[in-house]
């Protein structure tokens, strides 16, 4: 067996130089933001559409800039 530590001893000292928990909850909103988006454009690109094509069936400009959406 190792000797590694288990992360029930380890985590609140690595969250609290992380900045503590409201930092670890708003970097984990932004890393499922990004994957979120990341899968939204893998589809897009499967179905072959451009950013301008969904766009126009949106019914918007695709030169908006992107708005964070807070939860």
């Amino acid at each position: 067996m190792t000797n590694f530590p288990k992360w029930s001893d380890i985590r609140a000292d690595i969250v609290a130089d992380s900045g503590g928990e409201e930092a670890v909850a708003e970097a984990r909103q932004h890393n499922q933001a990004y994957i979120d988006g990341y899968r939204l454009a893998e589809r897009r690109k499967a179905q072959g559409l451009t950013q301008t094509d969904v766009a126009e069936r949106m019914s918007v400009t695709s030169s908006l800039p992107a708005q964070r959406v807070k939860a």
